[in-house]
């Protein structure tokens, strides 16, 4: 498939995941979600991980990983994977990230999760901060 139908079709996955979130949260308050992620053990190879070194949510505390699984870690211009929040033993949640350089900016969207995470749907922003630095800055919900 053609680089940018790739894209394309990934961006559309995301899209259509984050109508699910929405739905998903009809009759309850969205919250503000604000993480701050270091990735300078990014590698590349799958899975390749963050850690969170900032979270405004109790259930997701300093020193998470976010470890992403591809199918696309280390293509120079774009990032699409899923991922796993891991937020302590047996508490986890899943969903898809994907970014695009130049500037720097993606989407993450998660859709379930078990443990602290059980019931976690959210769609944030990913924002480059510097260095190893990334933002993720949205909404979530517990339903």
């Amino acid at each position: 498939m053609h680089p940018v139908r790739k894209l394309l079709a990934v961006a559309g996955a995301i899209v259509l995941l984050a109508v699910v979130v929405g739905s998903a949260s009809a009759g309850t308050a969205l919250q503000p979600l604000h993480v701050t992620k270091e990735c300078s053990e990014f590698s590349g190879e799958t899975p390749s991980f963050c850690t969170i070194t900032v979270s405004d949510l109790a259930a997701i505390p300093v020193g998470s990983k976010v470890m992403y699984w591809g199918p696309v870690l280390t293509d120079p211009n774009f990032l699409s994977s899923r991922v796993v929040l891991r937020a302590g033993h047996g508490n986890r949640a899943f969903g898809y990230c994907q970014t695009i350089a130049d500037p720097y900016h993606g989407t993450c969207v998660f859709w379930r999760g078990n443990g602290t995470l059980k019931g976690f749907h959210a769609s944030v922003d990913v924002t480059y901060v510097s260095g190893a630095d990334f933002d993720w800055d949205g909404t979530y919900v517990f339903s």
